[in-house]
Order: C-alpha cells, then structure tokens, then sequence
C-alpha cells in the first residue's frame, strides 16, 4: 500500500464508510485505518422512513433488498401515561422504515469500498497524529508492525472517542451521562415488526426485532441507578417487571441478562467539528441520545456531508468546512428540541433520580 494520500478515514463504521463512498464518488485518493480487522457487531439498527432518499444518494437503497433487513412499520410506546400509542408508517411518503441486522449491514458497506479499491488497513491500532503545517501524519500500528501515513486532510470517524479530534487538541463535551445496559434475547417466535419503547421509574426500555427470532433489548439509565455488575441480572428482572407492556413481550433467561453490555448513549459534541485540516463525522462529531432515532441516519448523513465538505476544500473553496459545520449544527439545533420535546412528555415520576435528571438536562437546551 501508498503512504501518501488525499485525505485518511479513521473508523470504519457507516459514518466512515459513507465517507469513503462520498469520497469515491469524487475519485479523490484516500484511505481507511480501523482497529478491527472485520465488522464488529454494534448496537444501533433502526433506520426510519425519512432515511430513505439519503440512502439513494449514497448509492447503497439497495443493500436493504436482502433478508437479513427487515421493514418496520411503526413504533409502539408508553410514555407520558399508561396507555400505548402507536406510530404507524405504513401511510407516510416513504413507506415503512427498516430494522438493520448491523453487521451485515457493515459488512455490505464494506464490500462497496473493497469494490471501489480503497486501501483498508484493517486491524491497525490509531497511535498518533501530529500535524504538520500543510499535511497531516498518522502514526498507525499492527502488532509490532508500526506504519506513517500522510495526507492533506483527516476524517475522524472512531465514534464517541473522537480520537483523531482530541490527538489534534480539540475539545468534545458531554452533555450528559445516560448509559445503556444492552443484552439479546431469543424468543419462541417472531416478534411483530414494530419498535417498542417503554419509560419507566428508573429509565427506559428499547426493543427491536430481528429478522430472525432474536430480540435486541436495551435499558437506558444513569451510572448511579446501576448496581454493582454481579447483582445487574437481578436489578433487570426487576426493572422488567415494572412495565406494563415489555413484561409481555420478553421472558429473557438468567443466561440472556448475564450477557449484558454497558455503553455510553447520551449527548456529546465536539466543540467545532473541524480544525485546519481535519474533520469529524457521525458520533466523533456529535453523539446523539437514542430516543431521538437520529442514530445511525445522522452517521451516514454526516459522512457523506462530510465527504462533499472535504472534496470541496480540495477545490479551495475556503467556506467547505464551515458550511459542514452549520449542517451539522443545524441538525444538532432540531434534535435538542426534539429531545426536551420528548423528555418533558414524561412527568409520572417527578422524584425519580432519572427523569430529575432527564428535566434537568432538558431544560438546559
């Protein structure tokens, strides 16, 4: 492989990928650094209706005709009160949205860049990046196998990290601290093809479907709500049977609520999503709470935003990267209304640590 390109990609999840496509449109040379050497499974799956016409500009509608994708209709939840409200989709100008199985999705954005000859340095490790007046260096490294790279600009694609971002000095704040408690469940048979979202005293519950029986299931709370990881089956259980509808969708086993995992899933944002020669995409740029369903929508949208900014610098037009920028924060402006729209919907437990929290971060939009 070249040591010199355009422009380097670190991070290969669909913001990354959407950039690389974006790039490729372009025929600008580039790159793409990931630390995994295949696809790893993320959480993350629901692509709504209104996604579709990004997909086609991207060039990748069609990799949801496969099997392993399943259309959704609509959501179904019980916030605010304790009855259920539904969502249908099946009426509005772009029909049903769809339920992703994640890996095959990325895998699929990956054969598109092998296709389009992209050099993928897969399993190497981001270790440093120094910049360089006019270029930009990354140090990267495999094993004990340490390579230097160098371009004219640098997109950081590494999620919630902001690696590239914060190697190069700038700043990315945490709006908040909700966290997500994640397991998968295997039912006795499908589950209807619809999104279901349940608030409860201590946060709230998320499940989506797969195309096969399995159930992603997640629970959204604050770190001191948590027990210690050794009581975490039990205080799901618990959390599970304050419901009032999720109780009867799910019999999750102790073996199924023991294969939990714990992530960030609040609001961040980096202070600027740019500097002199580099860019941020997806949730290195800005992180999105899941209830607002921005999730990975706003990944390929910012990749391939980020993608037409970074070719348009090449042109030398001088306001590419501030243009991004105000897409961005636009998009940004939208969704904290959304989410203090969507928060101050739920006022049934008034002294709960987490909807006090949840107010209170509304609140500060």
């Amino acid at each position: 492989m070249q040591n010199s390109y355009q422009v380097i990609i670190v991070g290969a999840g669909p913001a990354g990928l959407a950039s690389s496509l974006t790039l490729s449109a372009y025929k600008i040379p580039h790159c793409i650094i990931d630390a995994n050497t295949t696809s790893v499974l993320k959480l993350g799956d629901a692509l709504p209706p209104n996604s579709k016409p990004l997909l086609k500009q991207l060039g990748i509608l069609h990799l949801l005709i496969s099997p392993e994708h399943i259309p959704y209709y609509g959501n179904k939840s019980v916030w605010g009160s304790e009855d259920v409200q539904e969502k249908e989709f099946i009426e509005g100008l772009h029909g049903s949205g769809f339920l992703l199985d994640r890996l095959h999705f990325e895998n699929q954005l990956r054969n598109l860049i092998k296709k389009n000859k992209t050099n993928f340095y897969q399993g190497y490790q981001l270790k440093k990046v120094y910049d360089r007046e006019d270029f930009v260096e990354a140090l990267i490294q495999k094993d004990t196998k340490t390579t230097t790279l160098n371009s004219k600009y640098i997109i950081d694609a590494t999620g919630r990290k902001a690696s590239v971002a914060r190697h190069l000095g700038a700043i990315k704040h945490d709006l908040d601290t909700q966290l997500t408690v994640s397991f998968w469940h295997q039912t006795p048979k499908k589950t209807p093809r619809q999104i279901w979202i349940e608030a409860t005293e201590n946060g709230w519950w998320y499940l989506s479907p797969k195309a096969t029986n399995e159930v992603n299931c997640m629970f959204f709370t604050l770190r001191e709500v948590l027990p210690a990881r050794n009581n975490m089956p039990m205080f799901l259980t618990k959390e599970l049977q304050k419901t009032r509808q999720i109780k009867t969708i799910i019999k999750p086993t102790d073996i199924e609520l023991s294969n939990y995992k714990i992530m960030a899933s609040g609001t961040s944002c980096l202070e600027k999503p740019y500097g002199k020669n580099w860019l941020a995409v997806g949730d290195a740029a800005f992180s999105y709470d899941p209830i607002s369903s921005y999730g990975i929508t706003s990944a390929l949208a910012s990749g391939f935003y980020g993608g037409h900014a970074i070719a348009a610098k090449l042109k030398k037009e001088e306001d590419a990267f501030i243009t991004y920028r105000y897409i961005i924060e636009n998009g940004a402006k939208s969704y904290l209304k959304k989410l203090m729209h969507q928060y101050n919907m739920e006022q049934r437990w008034p002294n709960s640590t987490y909807w006090k929290n949840r107010l209170k971060q509304a609140s500060l939009v």
